[in-house]
C-alpha cells in the first residue's frame, strides 16, 4: 500500500510541477508588449484556443497533465492563439508574428521541438482542436476488438478497475482466482489449481508481475506455463502465435520507432552541428600569454627605457623634502597604518603631505629667539612639537602599554642578588637544552684523532654512549653498563683511558659527571669525523675539521685543573650493573634534568674526584641563551616606576611622552634583539652547525639595527645609527625637536613594528576581515548582476541579429521571386506590370506551391550558425555605439577618394550648367563655385588635421577613458573622417573612429558600474585589512593608490637595475645602481644556511643564489634592496602608464584595467559624482573643451624673461640670492599658498606644488564701476599684465600674476632645499587637531600641552592632592604654616611659569618641601644639612659626599658611572619606608637629574616620581589626627605593580 501511495504522491509531483512550468510559460506570454489583442475577446471561439484566457482555462482544467502529449498540447495551443490572428490578416497580424516569435523561443528552450509545434498549429486543423484532442485523449483506453480467441495468454492490465489501490496479498488472491478460469476455459478444471500459489512482485518501473509456483516450488512465469506443465491440450506452446488472434499492424509500429529514432538523430546532429559551428567559428589566440620577461625587450620604448635605467613618464613626486627617498617605504608604511588603524589607536588619519612636513618640522631659531619676553606666555605654534606627532606616539603608547603582549619586552631595571642567585631558575627548557657541555677531563685530543681506526667500530662506540644522552644523573646502572660496552669495542688507547678516567667520578646514583664527560666527548668526535655519518667529504676537509676541533679542545684543556695521581691502568668496571640498578628508574629523582644544571656550576674538590674550574673565552665559548646583553639603565629609566606603566596615568600623558617613548622603544628594540638571536640559533640548529661563540653574537648584536629596521638603518657614526641614537636621544630626557626626521620616522617604524603584535590590532584585523567580508559578498553580488545584465543585453542583441538575418533572407528571396516574376511577364505576359506591383510579400509567397516551399525551407532564426550571428551582432554593437541604425566602416583612402570623387562630381555640376542663360542659372554656377573653392581650401589643410585626428585616437583608445575618448572622438568628425551615407540612410566612419566608439560604450558601461559600485566599494574600503597594490607590470613593478591619500595620486616601487659597472650613470638612469648602492641594511650570513663542506659547492652556491631571489630577482643580493619609489599625480602621467602597459601580458593587461577604473573614479570625484550625462550635455562640454582648448594657444613657451625679471626687482634683498640664476619662470617649481576659508580660519592656508608651463599678456582686471561706464576707450586704454599657468601637481591648471609666481618660486625654493628659517606658520599639519582622542587636551591648549607653562599648573595640581596627608603626618610644617613659603611658591609659579628656569626650581623647591614634610633621613639628618650647606658655601660637594660615605662614590658619581648604575634605586619599595627617598644618595641622584634636565618631559617624570614616593609614604605611616585613607587608586595600581616587579629574573624572564 505504501509503495503504490508513493508512486501516486510522485505522479501527482510531476503534474504540478509541469503545470507551474506552463503557467509561467503563458504568463511570460500574458505581459509581452501589446500583449492585449491575444488576451481575452468577448466573441466565443467555440472550441478553438484563439486567446491566452482560453488557454489558461484548459490548464486549470487539467486538460495539459499527460507527460509530452500534454505539452505538444500545450504549445498547439499557443501557436493557435497566435496563428490564427496572422490567418486574418488583421491590424495585429504584424504584432503576432513577433509574440509567436517570442513564444517559440520560449518552448525552444524546453524542447526545440516543441517550437516546431507551435509555429506549424493552424486554425481549423481538427488535429489540433484541444477540447476534442484532450477528451479523446482522456476518454481513450485500451479495447478487446472482440477475435479473442481462448487460446491467446491473457495480457496484463497495469490498472484495470481499483487493481491502482490493491494490496500485493489481494493481487494475490486474484491472481489465483485468474489462473482457475483460465484452466477451466484451457479444459482443465478449476481444482488444479489449488496445486499451485501464486507471488506478485513489483518492478521498480511500478509494474506489478504475477509469479506462479508448483508444490514442488518449480518456477512459472505466466497462466500458459502453467497450463502447458498440466498437458491441455488447447494451451499454445512457447513462442506460438494464435493465428485466429489478429496482429499488432507490424508497420504502424515500425513506423513510429523508426520516427523517433529518427527525432533522436535529428536532434544529435542539429547539436553537433552547432557544437562544430561554435569551434570553427572561437577567435583562437594564436600563441600563449606572452611571459613578462618574454616582453622585457620587445623594442618597444619602454622596454628601451627601462633597459636604459630610465622610467617612463618621469614621476611627478619622488620625495618629500627632509625625507630621504630610500625612507620612502618607511614613511608610507608608518602613515598608512596610522591612518587604516585610526579608529583603534583613536587618531584623525591627516594627509600624507602633511606628515612629512610634520616628520621635518625644525622651529627656526631666528624666530625662537626673537620673541619677546612678554610674548613668551604665548609662543606661536610654529616652536612646539606638531600636535599631531604627540598625538601618534601617545596613542601607539597607549596602545601598547594597554595591550598585554607588552608584558613580554617590558622589563624591571632594578636587580638584586636575588634575581641573580635565582637567574637560572627562571630560564626556559629551550636555553637549558642549548647550554653547551664543557670538558671535564683532560684529554689530547689531537692524539685521539690521530689513530685510524675502522669507521664502522667508530660508530659502533659512538652509538654505544649515545644511550647515556637520554639518561639521567642519577640513574648510574644503565651508565656505567653504556660506558664498559664501548670501552669493550673501540680500539683506541686515548678514548679508553679517557672513559676510564671520568668512571674514577662514578657513584651509585651519582654518575652527572660522566655523563657530562661522555657528552663532550660525542659532540667533538662527531664535529671531528663528519665522514662517519653518511656525508661527503674529502680527505682535506677531514684533516681541516680535525684540526679546527683539536685546537678548540685544546683551549678548553687549559681551562681544566685535574689531580695530578691518576693512574691510567685498568679500573675494576664491575659493580651496579643494569640489573642492580632497576630501581634506579623507578625511584627517578626529583631534578629531571641535573646534567643541565650542573653545566654552568662545576663540583667543588671536596665532593669531586676532579676539581674542575672554567675560565671565559668569549671566542670559544658558546652563547647559551637567546636574551642580549642588558643595557645600561638610562636617566628615564631610573625615573620610571619598576613595573610597566599603567593607563590612565600621569606616565603616559602629554607632558611625558616624548622620554616615555625613548624607554618603550629600547625595550621593543631588545626584544626585536632577542628574537633575532632566536632565529640565527634555530637556523644554525637546523642546519647542524656548531652554536655560534659569545663574541661572534655581540658582533651581531651591534648590528642588529640595521638588521631590523634597514631602511632607517645608515649609520650616523662610526657605532649608532638612526636606530640607536634616537632611543638614547630620549631615554636621556633629551628633547624631541632635536632628532631628525629619519630619527623621528626610525622610533615611529619601531613603534608600529610592536603594535602590529598587539592584541588589539590582531582583533581589529579580524573584525575587519570579517566585515570585509561581507562587503566583498555583497560587491560580487553586484557584479554578478552588472555581468547578469549584460549578458541579458548581448542576448537581446543576439537575438536581434537573428531576427536580421531571417529578415535579410525573407526580404532577398521576396526580392528575387519578384524579379523572377517580372521576368516571366516579358516571355509569357500572363500578368500586368501593375498587377505584379500592387503583389504584397504574401501574394507573391502564395503564388504558387513552388514559391510557397521554397519559402518554407528559408533559414529561420536558429539555425544561423555562430560565424554569422556574431558577424552581424558585432555590427549592431558598432551602429548602436555609434547612436546610427545603419553605419558604414571606411579605410582612410576609401574617404580620401570619397572626396576625390564629391569634388569630381561638383566640378561635373559645374561643367552640365555650360553659359548662364538665366540669372537663377547664375546664382546656382556662383554656389557651384564657392563650394568648389571653399572645399578644395579644405583639402590642402585637412590631410594634416586627419592625420593629428588619428593620433589623438590611437592615444585615446589606448588611454581608454571617457573623456578622452569623447574628445577625440569629436575631434575625427571636425576633421573629416565621418559623415552622412546618402545612399543608405545612414553614416560612414573612419574605421579608427569605429573602434573609438566601441571602446567609449565599454568606458560608459565601465563608468556606470564603478558609479553603482561606488557605495559598496566605500564600505568594502572602510573594512580595512591591507593596502592591496592595484597590479604589476611585466618588470615586477607595483602600483598602488592609498585610500587615504589624495584620490589623484597613484605610486609606483620599481625594482633597480643591478650594473657591475663602476661608472657613474646618468641623472636620467635613476634604475641602473651598482650592487652596493642598491644593497640596505646588512648582509645575511651565509654560513647560516649553507653547511661548511658544501659552501663552495655548486649546490651550496646555487641555494646561495636561490635564496638571494627573495630580495631581489638576480640573485646577487644577500641583504635587503633598495627600490625607487614614484609618485605620479597628473591625469597626463597616468595617461601615459596606461599607454605603456602591452595587453600581451596577463599583469599587465589586468593593471591597464585597474588604472582605467582608476581614472574613471578619479573623473568621477572630480565632477561630484554625477552620471553619464546626456547627449546635450555632451555637446556643451565638448564645446566647453573646444574653447579651453583653443584658450590654451594663447599662452607662450618661452619669452617671458623681461616680464619676470622686472618682477624680480621687488624681491627683498634676503630672497634675491636665491632668483640670481633664475631667468625665466617658465619650467620652475611654483609653491602656490591658498587659504580656503578667509572668513572663519584665515590663519590656516593649503599649499599645493605647480609647475609654470606657459605664459601671456592679459588685460588687467577692471575695477568695480558703475554700469555702462566702460567705455570703448576705455576698454582699448586697458592696461595688461603678464599671466603665467600652471599645472598642478594634483591635476588640473590655474594662472597666477607676477608677484604670486615670483613669491611660489621663491617658496618652493625654500621649501624643497630645507632653507635654513623657512617655516610656513599656516601650514595645515600646525592646525592639525585630533578629534578622536584629544590626548593633548583641549583644541585650544593641544599646542602648548608641552610647555612649561602647562607643566606649571600640573606641579600645582599634584602639591594640592598630597599637601594635606603630609601635613597630617607631621608637627613640625614649615611649607605651609605662617611662613607662608607655600603660597609664595604658588605666586611665583603663576607669574614666571612660562619659563623653563622657573618651573625646575619650583620642582626642586618642592622636593625639599616634601622632604623636610616627610621627616627627612632620620639618622643622616646632618648629613644632609652639611651637604647643603657646603652646596651654599660653594664648596667641594663631591669631596664632602665621598667623606661622609667613608670613602665610597657619591650620588652624582653613582648616577654617572655605568657600572653602578645598575644598583641605583629611587622608587621607595617595600614595608619600610621612612620618607620620600630610602637614602641620601637617592635624593643627591635625583637633584642631579633634575638639574641638568633640559626638557619639560624628565621634569614630569620626576614630579611623578616624588608623588610615588610620597604616596608610599602616606600609605605606610599613620595620621597624626585620623587613621590612612587611601584615597589614591593610583597609588594601589603601583603598589601591585610593584609586587610583580619583585619577582626574581625580572630582566631575564621577560625574554
Amino acid at each position: 500500500m505504501s509503495d503504490e501511495a508513493a508512486e501516486t504522491v510522485e505522479k501527482e509531483a510531476r503534474r504540478k510541477k509541469h503545470k507551474k512550468r506552463m503557467n509561467k510559460l503563458l504568463v511570460r506570454a500574458w505581459n509581452l508588449p501589446d500583449s492585449t489583442p491575444f488576451q481575452d475577446s468577448s466573441h466565443p471561439s467555440g472550441d478553438e484556443a484563439r486567446y491566452l484566457t482560453v488557454v489558461g482555462q484548459n490548464l486549470d482544467k487539467g486538460i495539459y497533465e499527460h507527460g509530452r502529449s500534454g505539452w505538444e498540447i500545450f504549445a498547439k495551443d499557443m501557436g493557435l492563439v497566435y496563428n490564427w490572428h496572422i490567418s486574418r490578416k488583421g491590424k495585429h497580424t504584424s504584432i503576432a508574428k513577433i509574440h509567436l516569435d517570442a513564444v517559440v523561443g520560449f518552448f525552444a528552450k524546453i524542447d526545440p521541438s516543441l517550437g516546431n509545434v507551435a509555429v506549424n498549429s493552424m486554425p481549423g486543423d481538427t488535429s489540433s482542436d484541444s477540447t476534442s484532442t484532450k477528451n479523446s485523449f482522456t476518454a481513450k483506453k485500451r479495447k478487446n476488438n472482440g477475435n479473442d480467441s481462448p487460446d491467446t495468454t491473457p495480457k496484463k492490465k497495469a490498472n484495470v478497475g481499483n487493481n491502482g489501490h490493491l494490496t500485493l496479498s489481494q493481487r494475490e488472491k486474484r491472481a489465483m482466482e485468474l489462473l482457475a478460469a483460465y484452466l477451466e476455459e484451457r479444459g482443465g478444471e478449476r481444482a488444479q489449481s489449488e496445486n499451485f500459489r501464486c507471488k506478485v512482485v513489483r518492478r521498480p518501473g511500478g509494474r506489478f508481475d504475477s509469479i506462479f509456483f508448483s508444490a514442488e516450488n518449480k518456477r512459472f512465469k505466466s497462466m500458459a506455463d502453467v497450463a502447458r506443465f498440466l498437458n491441455l491440450v488447447d494451451a499454445p506452446t512457447r513462442g506460438q502465435r494464435d493465428t485466429k488472434a489478429p496482429s499488432r499492424p507490424r508497420k504502424v509500429t515500425e513506423k513510429k520507432k523508426l520516427k523517433r529514432e529518427l527525432d533522436k538523430l535529428m536532434k544529435l546532429k542539429v547539436k553537433a552541428s552547432k557544437a562544430l559551428e561554435d569551434h570553427n567559428n572561437e577567435e583562437f589566440v594564436d600563441e600563449f600569454p606572452a611571459s613578462d620577461d618574454s616582453l622585457w625587450a620587445d623594442g618597444s620604448n619602454a622596454s628601451k627605457a627601462h633597459k636604459a635605467g630610465k622610467i617612463v613618464p618621469q614621476s611627478d613626486i619622488e620625495s618629500f623634502p627632509g625625507i630621504p627617498t630610500h625612507c620612502i617605504p618607511d614613511l608610507l608604511m608608518v602613515w598608512d597604518f596610522l591612518c587604516t588603524f585610526g579608529r583603534t589607536l583613536s587618531l584623525q588619519p591627516i594627509e600624507l603631505d602633511d606628515f612629512a612636513n610634520a616628520l621635518s618640522f625644525c622651529p627656526s631659531a631666528d624666530l625662537q629667539n626673537s620673541q619677546p619676553v612678554e610674548e613668551q606666555p604665548q609662543l606661536p605654534p610654529q616652536l612646539h612639537i606638531p600636535v599631531y606627532l604627540s598625538e601618534c606616539h601617545i596613542a601607539l603608547l597607549r596602545l601598547l602599554v594597554k595591550d598585554p603582549t607588552s608584558d613580554l619586552w617590558w622589563w624591571s631595571v632594578l636587580e638584586t642578588p636575588e634575581m641573580v642567585e635565582q637567574e637560572d631558575e627562571y630560564l626556559n627548557q629551550m636555553d637549558k637544552k642549548r647550554k653547551a657541555a664543557a670538558a671535564v677531563v683532560k684529554i689530547d685530543m689531537e692524539a685521539l684523532l690521530s689513530v685510524e681506526e675502522d669507521p664502522a667500530v667508530t660508530r659502533k662506540w659512538l652509538q654505544a654512549l649515545e644511550d647515556v644522552r637520554t639518561r639521567k644523573p642519577d640513574n648510574s646502572g644503565p651508565i656505567k653498563s653504556a660506558v664498559k660496552s664501548a670501552v669493550a669495542v673501540t680500539t683506541n688507547q686515548h678514548v679508553k683511558v679517557y672513559l676510564k678516567k671520568a668512571m674514577r667520578t662514578w657513584r651509585a646514583k651519582s654518575a652527572g659527571l660522566v655523563k657530562r664527560a661522555v657528552v663532550w666527548l660525542i659532540g667533538r668526535v662527531r664535529e671531528a669525523r663528519p665522514d662517519l655519518w653518511g656525508r661527503t667529504v674529502s680527505e682535506d676537509e677531514i684533516a681541516e675539521q680535525k684540526k679546527l676541533v683539536a685546537i678548540e679542545a685544546a683551549l678548553e684543556m687549559d681551562n681544566i685543573v685535574e689531580d695530578v695521581d691518576v693512574d691510567d691502568g685498568d679500573l675494576n668496571l664491575e659493580g651496579d650493573s643494569d640489573e642492580e640498578s632497576d630501581s634506579d628508574e623507578d625511584e627517578g629523582s626529583d631534578n629531571e634534568d641535573e646534567y643541565a644544571d650542573q653545566t654552568d656550576t662545576p663540583a667543588s674538590p671536596s665532593k669531586q674526584a676532579c676539581s674542575i674550574t672554567l675560565k671565559e673565552n668569549d671566542e670559544i665559548k658558546p652563547v647559551t641563551t637567546f636574551v642580549p646583553m642588558k643595557p645600561v639603565p638610562s636617566v628615564v629609566d631610573l625615573l620610571l616606576p619598576p613595573a610597566k606603566p599603567m593607563v590612565p596615568s600621569d606616565l603616559v600623558h602629554a607632558l611625558t611622552w616624548p622620554p616615555v617613548i625613548g624607554a618603550t622603544s629600547i625595550r621593543i628594540f631588545q626584544w626585536y634583539k632577542r628574537r633575532r638571536n632566536e632565529i640565527d640559533d634555530s637556523i644554525r640548529e637546523f642546519r647542524q652547525l656548531r652554536p655560534m661563540s659569545v663574541a661572534e653574537r655581540r658582533r651581531r648584536e651591534v648590528s642588529a639595527s640595521s638588521r631590523l629596521l634597514s631602511e632607517c638603518g645608515d649609520p650616523v657614526d662610526g657605532n649608532s645609527n638612526h636606530v640607536e641614537s634616537a632611543i638614547n636621544h630620549l631615554s636621556d630626557g633629551k628633547c624631541y625637536l632635536d632628532l631628525n626626521a629619519i630619527q623621528r620616522l626610525s622610533i615611529l617604524r619601531l613603534l608600529i613594528e610592536a603594535a602590529y603584535d598587539t592584541h588589539h590590532v590582531q582583533l581589529s584585523i579580524e573584525d575587519n576581515f570579517k566585515a570585509r567580508m561581507n562587503a566583498v559578498k555583497a560587491l560580487d553580488a553586484e557584479e554578478r548582476r552588472a555581468k547578469k545584465a549584460a549578458r541579458e543585453e548581448l542576448a537581446s542583441i543576439e537575438s536581434a541579429a537573428r531576427d536580421r538575418l531571417a529578415t535579410e533572407a525573407r526580404e532577398a528571396f521576396i526580392e528575387k521571386k519578384r524579379q523572377e516574376i517580372v521576368e516571366d511577364i516579358k516571355d509569357t505576359q500572363e500578368y500586368s506590370v501593375e498587377f505584379i506591383e500592387s503583389l504584397n510579400d504574401d501574394d507573391i509567397i502564395d503564388l504558387d506551391d513552388d514559391t510557397k516551399a521554397e519559402y518554407e525551407a528559408l533559414p529561420t532564426r536558429e539555425s544561423f550558425n555562430k560565424g554569422e550571428v556574431n558577424a552581424v551582432v558585432k555590427q549592431i554593437q558598432e551602429e548602436t555605439a555609434f547612436g546610427v541604425e545603419r553605419l558604414t566602416v571606411l579605410p582612410l583612402k576609401e574617404i580620401e577618394q570619397r572626396d576625390e570623387d564629391y569634388l569630381k562630381s561638383l566640378q561635373e555640376e559645374l561643367e552640365s550648367y555650360g553659359e548662364a542663360d538665366s540669372r537663377e542659372t547664375s546664382a546656382k554656377i556662383d554656389r557651384l563655385r564657392q563650394r568648389i573653392t571653399k572645399f578644395t581650401d579644405q583639402m590642402q589643410t585637412i590631410p594634416l588635421d586627419r592625420n593629428s585626428a588619428i593620433e589623438i585616437l590611437k592615444d585615446a583608445i589606448q588611454d581608454g577613458t571617457v573623456r578622452t575618448l569623447r574628445t577625440a572622438i569629436k575631434g575625427a568628425k571636425l576633421a573629416g573622417l565621418s559623415g552622412e551615407d546618402e545612399d543608405n540612410g545612414g553614416v560612414w566612419a573612419l574605421d579608427l573612429i569605429r573602434d573609438a566608439s566601441l571602446e567609449l560604450k565599454e568606458a560608459e558601461a565601465r563608468k556606470r558600474v564603478t558609479e553603482a559600485q561606488k557605495d559598496l566599494v566605500a564600505k568594502r574600503n572602510k573594512c580595512f585589512t591591507r593596502t592591496e597594490p592595484l597590479g604589476r607590470d611585466r618588470y615586477q613593478s607595483s602600483f598602488l593608490h592609498f585610500d587615504h591619500d589624495k584620490s589623484s595620486r597613484v605610486w609606483a616601487e620599481r625594482d633597480l637595475i643591478l650594473s657591475n659597472e663602476d661608472s657613474i650613470p646618468s641623472k636620467e638612469a635613476v634604475l641602473l645602481k651598482s650592487i652596493q648602492s642598491a644593497s640596505i641594511g646588512a648582509q645575511d650570513k651565509s654560513e647560516d644556511f649553507v653547511n661548511l663542506d658544501d659552501r663552495n659547492k655548486p649546490c651550496g652556491k646555487y641555494f646561495l643564489s636561490f635564496a638571494g631571489q627573495e630580495y631581489h630577482h638576480s640573485g646577487n643580493l644577500l641583504t635587503l634592496a633598495r627600490h625607487h619609489w614614484s609618485c605620479y599625480t597628473t591625469d597626463r602621467s597616468l595617461r601615459v602608464i596606461v599607454k605603456n602597459l602591452d595587453g600581451k601580458c596577463a599583469k599587465e593587461n589586468d593593471l591597464k584595467e585597474a588604472l582605467k577604473e582608476t581614472l574613471e573614479t578619479l573623473a568621477l570625484s572630480a565632477t561630484g559624482g554625477d552620471t553619464i550625462p546626456s547627449h546635450a550635455t555632451l555637446a556643451e562640454d565638448e564645446e566647453t573643451e573646444a574653447a579651453a582648448s583653443i584658450g590654451k594657444t594663447d599662452f607662450f613657451s618661452s619669452g617671458d624673461e623681461a616680464a619676470f625679471c622686472a618682477e624680480k626687482e621687488n624681491v627683498p634683498k634676503e630672497d634675491a640670492s636665491l632668483l640670481k640664476e633664475i631667468s625665466s619662470a617658465i619650467g620652475c617649481r611654483i609653491r602656490l599658498r591658498r587659504i580656503p576659508d578667509p572668513d572663519r580660519a584665515p590663519d590656516v592656508a593649503e599649499y599645493s606644488m605647480a609647475i609654470v608651463t606657459g605664459w601671456k599678456m592679459a588685460n588687467a582686471p577692471q575695477t568695480d564701476t558703475l554700469e555702462g561706464e566702460a567705455t570703448e576707450v576705455a576698454l582699448a586704454t586697458q592696461a595688461t599684465l603678464p599671466v603665467w599657468r600652471l599645472g598642478l601637481d594634483d591635476g588640473g591648471e590655474i594662472d597666477i600674476s607676477a608677484s604670486e609666481a615670483v613669491e611660489g618660486v621663491v617658496r618652493a625654493t625654500k621649501w624643497s632645499t630645507g632653507h635654513p628659517g623657512y617655516v610656513e606658520h599656516d601650514a595645515p599639519f600646525l592646525s592639525y587637531r585630533n578629534s578622536l582622542g584629544r590626548f593633548c587636551g583641549r583644541a585650544v591648549e593641544a599646542p602648548s600641552s608641552l610647555t612649561p607653562q602647562a607643566f606649571a599648573k600640573q606641579l600645582i595640581k599634584r602639591e594640592q592632592d598630597l599637601y594635606m596627608p603630609l601635613k597630617n603626618r607631621t608637627f613640625e610644617n614649615n611649607w605651609g604654616g605662617k611662613a607662608g613659603a607655600r603660597q609664595v611658591w604658588v605666586s611665583s609659579l603663576k607669574e614666571c611659569g612660562h619659563t623653563f628656569e622657573a618651573v625646575r626650581e619650583g620642582l626642586l623647591t618642592l622636593e625639599n618641601a616634601f622632604f623636610d614634610l616627610t621627616g627627612r633621613l632620620g639618622s643622616v639628618e646632618e648629613k644632609v644639612v652639611d651637604e647643603l650647606a657646603t652646596e651654599s658655601n660653594g664648596g667641594a660637594q663631591d669631596a664632602s659626599a665621598a667623606q661622609s660615605n667613608g670613602g665610597a662614590l657619591s650620588g652624582k658619581d653613582l648616577l654617572y658611572d655605568h657600572t653602578s648604575r645598575f644598583d641605583i634605586e629611587l622608587e621607595s619599595l617595600g614595608s619600610d619606608v621612612k620618607g620620600i627617598w630610602n637614602s641620601s644618595d637617592a635624593r643627591e641622584i635625583f637633584q642631579e637629574i633634575i638639574g641638568v634636565s633640559k626638557t619639560v618631559s624628565v621634569l614630569a617624570l620626576g614630579l611623578d616620581l616624588i608623588c610615588r614616593n610620597a604616596q608610599a609614604y602616606i600609605n605606610q605611616t599613620k595620621s597624626s589626627v585620623v587613621q590612612p585613607i587611601n584615597t589614591d587608586q593610583a597609588a594601589g595600581a603601583y603598589v601591585g605593580r610593584r609586587r610583580a616587579a619583585k619577582r626574581p629574573g625580572a630582566y631575564a624572564d621577560f625574554f
